[in-house]
C-alpha cells in the first residue's frame, strides 16, 4: 500500500496521495525473465476485500478478481510505445545495452472507472505484440 503519485493517480482517476496497491511482477519463461510489470489499483476499492493483495490466494488475473467483488471490467486499454530499456530494465529483463522495449500501459476500466493501471516492459528483440480486437 503506498500514495499514488501525480501519474499514477490522473491514470485511476484518483487525487495524488491518495492510496493504492502497488504489485511489482517480474515474469519468467524457461528461467528467463520475459517481462515486468508494476500495477497500481484504487485502495478504496480493494482495500479489506479478498482481493486486496493481488497474488493472495483469491482469482488471478485482473478481470476475475475484480469480479469476484462485484466490479465488472467492460473493457481494457492499452498504450504501446517503443523505447530504449532504462539501466533497471536491462538488469532485470537480463538485456544488453542498446535493446530498445515495448513499453505498455494498460489500464483496465468497469463503466467510467479506472480499476487498475499498470506499466509493462517487454524486451522488443524477443518478441511481437498480437492483439485480436473484436468487433461487435
Amino acid at each position: 500500500r503506498v500514495r499514488a503519485d501525480e501519474k499514477v493517480a490522473a491514470r485511476l482517476g484518483l487525487v495524488a496521495g491518495e492510496h493504492v496497491m502497488r504489485t511489482r511482477y517480474l515474469f519468467r519463461a524457461d528461467g528467463r525473465p520475459v517481462q515486468t510489470s508494476v500495477s497500481w489499483e484504487p485502495f478504496d476499492l480493494v482495500g479489506g476485500t479478498p482481493v486486496e493483495e493481488p497474488e493472495g490466494g483469491g482469482p488471478t488475473g485482473v478481470v476475475a478478481r475484480m469480479d469476484s467483488i462485484g466490479v465488472h471490467v467492460d473493457r481494457v486499454v492499452e498504450m504501446v510505445r517503443a523505447r530504449p530499456a532504462s539501466e533497471g530494465e536491462r538488469r532485470d529483463l537480463e538485456v544488453p545495452d542498446g535493446v530498445w522495449v515495448a513499453a505498455v500501459e494498460r489500464t483496465h476500466w468497469a463503466g467510467e472507472r479506472a480499476v487498475e493501471t499498470a506499466d509493462i516492459v517487454i524486451p522488443a528483440d524477443r518478441y511481437v505484440l498480437a492483439y485480436e480486437i473484436p468487433v461487435p
